[in-house]
């Protein structure tokens, strides 16, 4: 019972935490974006900004991205590959609660990473695909997760979606590691 309290907690300061907008950034609208030929085959670049509109946009990325793959990893991922999810597993309801909270909490600070990412050119540029495609994946299974029903294949890919993401932002010259939360 006290894990599950701690989970809550842990989930209320998540959906709280670190993102929104900075007064510069609400101020400065999307006239600092570059009209690129848009070299990314999503159109990415277009939007990217000339100079970083967001004070301290690389190292509320990294904070952002840590916390969000230290939770996919140890809450989603191990336990998938440690079969806790399937019927009949010993802990499989404190797992999927786990799960799913962690999922929220992620989609949230990847959210905001995703932000703090479009405020600073050479991230822009580097980390939208694989940004976007973890997110998606996690959007994806918060709603298995609350009915208890999980694709094996969406859960075996987060690894390699977490894997892509933090090779992408070492590319853009931002390394970053997982921020290990104690619940």
């Amino acid at each position: 019972m006290r894990r599950l309290a701690a989970l809550l907690v842990l989930f209320s300061l998540l959906l709280t935490g670190c993102g929104g907008q900075d007064s510069e950034t609400k101020a400065s609208g999307s006239g600092a974006s570059a009209s690129s030929s848009g070299d990314t085959s999503d159109g990415a670049a277009a939007s990217c900004p000339l100079t970083s509109t967001r004070k301290f946009a690389k190292t509320r990325f990294v904070a952002d991205v840590g916390g969000a793959a230290f939770l996919v990893r140890r809450y989603i991922y191990q336990p998938y590959q440690a079969k806790s999810f399937d019927k009949g597993a010993s802990g499989r309801r404190v797992a999927l609660l786990k799960a799913a909270a962690a999922a929220a909490g992620s989609a949230k600070l990847l959210k905001n990473a995703s932000d703090n990412a479009k405020a600073d050119p050479t991230l822009c540029k580097t980390v939208a695909g694989p940004l976007s495609k973890l997110t998606d994946t996690l959007e994806g299974l918060r709603g298995q997760l609350g009915t208890g029903t999980l694709d094996p294949a969406v859960l075996g890919g987060l690894g390699g979606a977490v894997s892509g993401l933090l090779d992408s932002s070492k590319q853009g010259g931002v390394e970053v590691q997982e921020q290990p939360t104690d619940l």
